[in-house]
């Protein structure tokens, strides 16, 4: 089971070969060490490099455009109230009647960052499952040791938002071969009314038919508690030194913002 679309597969790369489970730390590893920068430059370095990774490991350009557009709603939230909720040195201010409201310098930056942190992690996270077969990534976090139920939540919930998703497109297909027009605004109460009903007939439909595949789950012996068995294979030395190198570029970043790595040059 392969949930990449053809424009982030990095299928047949070199990151594609490296062992999963070194992967999975590496990348969180980058992302917990790049997260603690406060530097706006830096932040962008890490977000370059990561972006490299990305380009080197053969995921399209498009594909690496369409995820980081994903941080533009919660960057426009953050540009538009942390410069107004910080307090700090004033750059504008918007007078609204009797209410006026200051934007200050530090609120700017702190918006700025939070939004670099987010990309950051985007892009790493999307590097990561575009160089991983989803039933890899389970066997990852198996191998990691992460508690079992926490992977079977996480490959029941992957897998059923395809199953809601072909539930929704059949009822879309039933209503429009009954002539129905969709359209309009939120605010017009006959589609208000159209869309509380389409949501729930969709979760009565999809509660039935979770517990008709629990069911059959059950009748072929499916149990909680029993996870993949097997010895997982070594990692290979190769796959080690790739990962404490992406790591080892944030963290000398994170040392070049402190100032070690720089007394330690002198």
């Amino acid at each position: 089971m392969h949930m990449m679309m053809p424009a982030c597969d990095g299928k047949g790369t070199l990151m594609y070969r490296i062992d999963s489970r070194v992967k999975v730390v590496t990348i969180f590893g980058f992302v917990a060490v790049a997260s603690s920068l406060t530097s706006k430059p830096l932040l962008l370095a890490a977000a370059l490099i990561i972006t490299g990774l990305a380009l080197i490991s053969g995921i399209g350009a498009g594909c690496l455009l369409r995820k980081a557009a994903m941080v533009l709603p919660f960057a426009g939230v953050a540009l538009a109230v942390l410069p107004f909720a910080v307090p700090g040195e004033v750059l504008f201010s918007i007078k609204m009647g009797p209410l006026s409201l200051a934007a200050t310098q530090q609120g700017a930056d702190r918006a700025a960052i939070l939004s670099l942190r987010v990309l950051t992690a985007v892009l790493a996270v999307t590097t990561l499952t575009a160089t991983t077969a989803f039933p890899d990534l389970m066997k990852a976090f198996r191998g990691l040791r992460i508690p079992e139920v926490f992977v079977q939540v996480l490959e029941f919930t992957v897998r059923y938002i395809f199953v809601l998703a072909d539930e929704l497109q059949r009822m879309r297909l039933a209503r429009k071969s009954r002539c129905f027009e969709s359209g309009g605004s939120l605010l017009n109460r006959t589609v208000f009314r159209t869309l509380g009903q389409l949501v729930g007939v969709l979760f009565i439909r999809s509660w039935d038919r979770g517990e008709r595949i629990y069911c059959a789950m059950l009748s072929r012996g499916y149990s909680a508690g029993a996870g993949v068995k097997g010895r997982a294979p070594g990692i290979r030395l190769n796959d080690l030194f790739w990962g404490m190198g992406i790591v080892a570029a944030a963290v000398a970043l994170r040392l070049f913002e402190s100032g070690a790595l720089q007394v330690a040059m002198k």
